[in-house]
């Protein structure tokens, strides 16, 4: 009988093992399936605006004798409204803009058979219509480009003779070629960032005076722009950077002193907008005050898992003094955009680098407020964040590369090294020493290095749900030149956004 019920049993379960087996080979097998990354998206209908420089290789030849303008730089801006359509990685389209520059000037004298004669002449606005086209990086957030179209720019101009009578004044509109390319971010959204150069090819403008006077106007501009994309590139987390998704507690919240020590690292990856006045007292021979606010927006960049780009763009709007009456010239200086590569996870603990290029733009609205050239070089950030504390330094070196061409050629060297001390429940406050060591290196010998020593405090806090970063501090000139001022200080207030 128990015989009888075991294979009774046996047999049971063998009936239920086939069964299943012949049920399982009717359902097919499912295998994981690779879902490939969603790529941002960059078509649709963008609006945007730009700031940024603009130089010209403006050469006037008066009689057959080739005079060059020392005065043709310009701080240029305006909007940009553009439409792309993409496929996979590659992207093109059609983007027209329109700025107003800067270029007027004081007049200057050139020769000419009729006697000394005084030449001014101003630019009022450049605008241009062009196709783009260009690959994004494996996120789609990234994307290099290249444009080719037309633009056109207005001139004005009058030539005088000393005794201040106009023997010749116009105004023309003309046009020419345009070929340019830039990079281009998506930080958010419906939000990108970019960095743009542009060569407008102008002809020549002759005056219908006894002799003629023509003059040379080709363009070339440097801009930093933001767009508002109609059509969203994509969700909130896709805008995610590597190092925000690896640690997401910190995006979404991170604590005072965590947030302090990425602001006070210039290679961090947070996006902030500092704005920093420096006020430096009798300065020049009238010794009146100089007074630079410097609008400083640091956007970092998502290029892979392992890299990021780190952009610092300083827009400073300066009251200078005049070194020769006893008054100050209020406007834009030279704008610069340094761009770091720097690694996600450096291998050393709370160790940070970066390396890359600093371009400068001669976008000074007044002769007096810039240098007149366009810029390069390297420039480079080490920065230690061990326990409460921030050390390093953070160095560039300028070149002239381009601009006006009567003007004296660019050879720069800034350094601004870092020590803050983050004080253990102290509620966000710190103390600091940022001090900006500079060295001309076309100056006489002896008037070379300008090497202040001091510091301050400052304190990270919120308001609502806005964060920021207010700090003081005070310097005292080591090293200056020769009648150089010998103290200042600096108040900076940042805006902090460490939620991507």
């Amino acid at each position: 009988m128990r015989r009888n019920l075991r294979a009774l049993l046996i047999g049971a379960f063998l009936d239920v093992g086939v069964i299943y087996a012949a049920a399982a080979a009717d359902v097919p097998i499912r295998t994981p399936v690779y879902a490939p990354p969603v790529l941002y998206n960059w078509s649709g209908l963008y609006l945007g605006a730009n700031v940024g420089g603009a130089w010209s290789n403006r050469t006037l030849n008066v009689a057959g004798t080739a005079w060059d303008d020392p005065f043709s730089t310009a701080f240029i801006g305006g909007f940009q409204l553009g439409y792309n359509l993409q496929a996979g990685h590659f992207v093109v389209g059609v983007e027209g803009d329109f700025d107003w520059a800067s270029f007027g000037r004081p007049s200057f004298t050139v020769s000419s058979p009729l006697g000394p004669v005084q030449f001014s002449d101003r630019q009022k606005w450049i605008s241009t219509v062009a196709a783009r086209f260009g690959i994004t990086s494996g996120s789609g957030r990234l994307l290099a480009y290249g444009k080719v179209g037309g633009g056109w720019a207005q001139d004005s101009a009058a030539l005088t003779v000393p005794s201040g009578m106009p023997i010749w004044t116009g105004s023309n509109t003309s046009g020419g070629w345009l070929f340019g390319g830039g990079l281009e971010y998506g930080l958010k959204p419906n939000w990108t960032v970019k960095l743009e150069y542009d060569y407008l090819k102008l002809g020549d403008w002759t005056t219908s005076t006894v002799s003629a006077v023509s003059w040379r106007r080709d363009t070339q501009m440097i801009k930093v722009g933001v767009n508002y994309k109609f059509e969203r590139g994509g969700s909130d987390d896709a805008t995610l950077t590597p190092d925000d998704q690896a640690g997401s507690s910190r995006a979404k919240g991170r604590d005072i002193e965590e947030l302090a020590k990425a602001s006070q690292n210039p290679v961090a990856s947070l996006i902030a907008v500092p704005f920093r006045l420096e006020t430096t007292p009798n300065v020049g021979p009238f010794n009146r005050t100089q007074n630079v606010l410097t609008i400083r927006p640091v956007v970092p960049i998502s290029v892979n898992d392992q890299w990021n780009i780190i952009s610092r763009t300083v827009i400073p709007v300066t009251s200078q003094p005049n070194p020769l009456i006893d008054s100050s010239t209020n406007g834009t200086g030279d704008a610069t955009v340094s761009l770091f590569l720097t690694p996600v996870d450096s291998g050393i603990k709370d160790f940070y680098w970066g390396f890359g290029p600093i371009i400068g733009a001669p976008s000074a609205s007044d002769a007096i407020l810039g240098d007149g050239k366009a810029g390069l070089g390297p420039t480079f950030a080490v920065f230690y964040r061990p326990e409460h504390w921030v050390i390093g330094m953070i160095a560039n070196n300028q070149w002239s590369v381009g601009g006006a061409p009567g003007r004296t050629s660019v050879n720069f060297f800034t350094a601004e090294y870092v020590i803050n001390y983050n004080i253990p429940g102290g509620d966000g406050w710190y103390l600091n020493s940022s001090p900006l060591v500079t060295v001309n290196w076309t100056a006489a010998p002896g008037q070379q290095w300008t090497v202040p020593v001091g510091g301050g405090l400052g304190r990270v806090f919120k308001v609502g749900d806005q964060s920021f970063d207010a700090s003081v501090q005070g310097f005292y000139h080591l090293i200056h030149p020769n009648n150089g001022p010998t103290w200042s200080t600096r108040v900076q207030v940042s805006l902090l956004f460490p939620d991507r």
